[in-house]
């Protein structure tokens, strides 16, 4: 049994995923935003990435966990590959603000490369690594950008 993502899918993926983007956006603009409180936007910004960083893990649980045709080897990398973002995430929650941001802004990549070749290897639907991709580079500016208008 081969992993296929709904087409149904699509439409609620698109719309949901594009909707995270609207904290990513908004904490990184108001870190330019003179009256916002620097601090506490800078830490609300890291905790929505490690919490979207970790479920970015968890999604090679699910897709792994319902694809039968997985090898043993191809099944630990997945599986062990899932818990990694968790760990890199509350890492960069337990590290001083910069470092955090930094350590995301490099997890989130890593993340979309690990899911392409997930994707590759349950030969997912494109749309679904086009989505990722969408959301990854913006992800990943909105991080780097938070990062620079730290002090």
């Amino acid at each position: 049994m081969n992993t296929v993502l709904s087409p149904l899918a699509r439409a609620p993926a698109r719309v949901l995923g594009l909707a995270g983007l609207i904290p990513f956006v908004g904490l990184t603009v108001a870190m330019y935003v003179d009256a916002a409180p620097r601090g506490w936007v800078a830490l609300a910004q890291l905790a929505y990435a490690a919490t979207i960083v970790s479920f970015i893990g968890a999604l090679h649980w699910g897709l792994a966990m319902r694809d039968a045709t997985l090898d043993r080897a191809a099944l630990w990398q997945a599986l062990g590959w899932g818990v990694l973002p968790s760990l890199l995430a509350w890492l960069a929650l337990l590290a001083p603000l910069g470092t955090g941001f930094w350590l995301l802004c490099a997890a989130v990549p890593a993340c979309w490369w690990m899911d392409a070749r997930l994707a590759r290897t349950l030969t997912l639907e494109p749309w679904y690594l086009q989505l990722r991709t969408l959301l990854s580079v913006i992800v990943t500016i909105c991080l780097a950008a938070s990062a620079l208008a730290l002090p």
